[in-house]
């Protein structure tokens, strides 16, 4: 699927775990059980207060395409492609896919060193588009020159990228660059919301971290601290949990820090950190597992130990009347205080892999979840974890290794395997409309869904098209 808590091992190693964790859901035939709960009226009238992977409209029905857009469509240069924002800014691969920002959609193009061949080109001079999601028309293009990433997630309308040494922050409404700053350390990672930015770094050798904290204008205008690695002569791995934390280290010896004053909290086997502010502990005793974990305070102290731990990525579309409790184990856990809400193994798949998160998604006050076998979709009640529907899955020629996508329209969730789209009623489990999606054009890459510019977006391998509601 589709973040948003990190692992501490690294900036990006969340998009190997989920590579390899994220074990699909539903196929096959089987008995339809149904158990009641409020009514059905009750929950469409409560506002959504949350959500992740979320688009605006419902879609009642199977959507319409609006517009489709090709690296064509955006730049009259020779050979220009899309490249897969966010990552990979500054190689080609062979396809590509726009971002998420809020309000807009971002895409970059580029012209691939044609001295790379083949897959993998260099790139040196990327340029970005801010596209409409109504008209899938640009509104703003600007010349960025080298990137080679940019922040997965836009807060306040900031899209933050950067380069090696360079930290480059842009209004994603208007395409106005608010600041290009030169760094003197090599840069891994920057976040920038509510008008404070912070940028994780370390140096040429990889033996110190640095991190600054400050203003679009100033990036250290709060402070900047330098740190050695943990182990001589191992990289040291510096990483952003915004708004909360900043941490580096390894394994057992994490160091965990307030990101707002930058002073020390704890020192322990820090595994992951959830929207919300609490920290997992993670022992892992054999490949393969997810070990021992439990939930801690801002300070290190343990709060609960998580029975039964399966991974824990919080990769879902959620689109709920309250605050989503931190699902992981077998339980429910209130996300600032770690009180046990309810318990249902269910939530989890034990795999001879290892424990699995079984969850697909949450619309409303319902936690849809998926079977072992993936014959079937089940959804429990968000307040108290009983099970209120199960119904076959409806796709067709799945298997318990398919992937999916999701998203949800705070009505519906809406998965595909790459090759159809299921939207299926969060309420009750009914399957509601079911599309074909277009071909991906390239063997290596499957056709996804995605949730961009509050819109459903269709992304092939050099292609991306908008829907709207029939």
């Amino acid at each position: 699927m589709n973040t948003a808590a990190q692992w501490f091992t690294g900036p990006n190693r969340r998009r190997s775990w989920i590579a390899v964790l994220v074990v699909a859901v539903v196929v096959g035939v089987a008995a339809v059980v149904w158990a009641d709960r409020s009514p059905r009226q009750s929950q469409q009238a409560t506002p959504v207060v949350g959500g992740k992977f979320r688009i605006e409209p419902t879609l009642g029905s199977a959507p319409t395409p609006r517009w489709t857009v090709r690296a064509a469509d955006l730049s009259t240069d020779p050979g220009a492609v899309l490249l897969s924002a966010p990552h990979s800014l500054n190689v080609y691969y062979g396809n590509g896919t726009p971002m998420d920002a809020g309000t807009t959609i971002v895409a970059a193009t580029a012209v691939p060193d044609s001295a790379g061949g083949g897959v993998g080109q260099p790139v040196s001079a990327v340029r970005l588009h801010g596209i409409d999601p109504d008209t899938g028309k640009p509104h703003w293009t600007i010349d960025v020159g080298a990137i080679a990433s940019c922040a997965e997630q836009v807060f306040q309308g900031l899209l933050s990228c950067w380069d090696t040494h360079r930290v480059l922050i842009i209004d994603s409404a208007t395409g106005t660059v608010l600041t290009d700053h030169i760094t003197d350390f090599e840069v891994e990672k920057v976040d920038a919301r509510d008008g404070v930015v912070t940028v994780a770094g370390r140096t040429a050798d990889w033996q110190t971290a640095v991190f600054t904290r400050g203003t679009v204008s100033d990036i250290a205008a709060s402070w900047r601290k330098t740190f050695p690695t943990v182990v001589p002569g191992e990289p040291v791995i510096p990483v952003i949990s915004a708004p909360d934390y900043f941490r580096y280290g390894r394994y057992g010896n994490i160091r965990v820090y307030d990101l707002r004053t930058g002073e020390p909290l704890f020192t322990g086997p820090v595994g992951y950190v959830f929207d919300g502010g609490m920290i997992a502990s993670q022992v892992i005793d054999r490949s393969g597992t997810a070990g021992k974990v439990a939930l801690l305070g801002r300070d290190g102290h343990r709060i609960t130990e998580v029975a039964n731990a399966s991974f824990m990525l919080e990769w879902y579309p959620v689109a709920t009347t309250s605050p989503l409790p931190i699902l992981t184990g077998e339980s429910a856990y209130e996300r600032t205080t770690g009180r046990v809400l309810w318990t249902n193994p269910e939530i989890g798949i034990d795999d001879t892999a290892g424990r699995k998160d079984a969850i697909e998604g949450v619309v409303r006050d319902t936690v849809i979840i998926r079977s072992l076998d993936g014959t079937t979709l089940s959804g429990l009640d968000l307040t108290d974890g009983h099970r209120i529907w199960q119904r076959p899955s409806p796709f067709e020629h799945a298997t318990k290794f398919t992937s999916y996508d999701g998203i949800t329209d705070a009505t519906h969730l809406i998965l595909t395997d790459g090759v159809t789209v299921q939207a299926i009623d969060g309420v009750d489990g009914t399957p509601v409309w079911s599309m074909l999606l277009p071909p991906s054009g390239d063997p290596r890459v499957h056709s996804q869904v995605r949730a961009m510019g509050g819109r459903m977006v269709t992304v092939t391998a050099h292609e991306f098209t908008g829907y709207a509601a029939a």
